[in-house]
């Protein structure tokens, strides 16, 4: 594509985005960087301002190995006659979402409460679409939020993960207008973790829960949702702003 000289363009910078910053052993960024370099080089060989430069993510900043700024930032920020302004996005970052960097915390916590416990037995079902049917005589219980409150849908069917009482329990079935359920345990287990579950008890989507400090390791082993908390967050927000709460 061409742009004639007098279009009504302002060049305003250049951004990329680290896909695999995440992954210190990987030569991956080092590449992606360096091609970066050589098209902002051309670019300004080329005459035009390069008034911003955008490069580094969550993950970039949290990697200790890529030192792209800190080791020579003149080689991207220098240019002749232009006041070249360097970015960094922080995005999932700031709340906490990274469950590869341990160093950070949540910045927020997500409770529904336990409406209901049941009993199903082998072959029942629960939810729309039956999407869940009990592989055995199974205990369930419904929590208070569900999609319409800004929980992700796409965590239905096992892929999102709710802590009650310090124990960690599967979503059942797809995740319900106002409600969703999860799986506590076989129902003849009397002595598990799902069996102390009782209506009124607190349950934590995403998050650490009252008076409990998150860990890495609890992160990785999915304690609440917060693997996937960035976009429930952002639906909680739009919730919010149209509730004007």
């Amino acid at each position: 594509a061409e742009v004639h000289a007098s279009a009504p363009i302002e060049f305003y910078g250049m951004c990329t985005h680290m896909a695999d910053a995440t992954n210190s052993t990987s030569g991956f960024t080092d590449e992606q960087m360096s091609r970066f370099l050589s098209l902002l080089g051309r670019v300004r060989s080329a005459g035009i301002m390069v008034h911003t430069v955008s490069v580094d993510n969550s993950a970039a900043l949290l990697t200790s190995d890529l030192t792209h700024f800190s080791s020579d930032p003149a080689r991207i920020l220098s240019q002749a006659h232009a006041d070249t302004r360097g970015y960094v996005r922080t995005g999932g970052g700031i709340y906490g979402q990274r469950p590869a960097f341990t160093q950070l915390r949540a910045v927020s916590t997500l409770t529904a409460s336990v409406r209901h416990v049941a009993v199903l037995k082998k072959g029942e079902s629960v939810g729309y679409d039956r999407a869940y049917i009990a592989p055995f005589d199974v205990r369930i219980a419904t929590l208070t939020i569900g999609f319409a409150d800004g929980y992700p849908r796409e965590l239905g069917n096992g892929k999102g993960k709710v802590s009650i009482r310090g124990s960690v329990f599967p979503v059942a079935g797809n995740v319900c207008m106002d409600m969703l359920m999860v799986q506590l345990g076989m129902a003849g287990d009397e002595d598990g973790p799902g069996a102390q579950v009782a209506v009124g008890d607190v349950a934590v989507l995403w998050g650490p829960g009252p008076g409990e400090k998150e860990d890495g390791e609890r992160e990785e082993k999915g304690g609440g949702a917060t693997t996937k908390g960035g976009d429930g967050l952002v639906r909680l927000r739009d919730v919010a702003d149209a509730l004007g709460t």
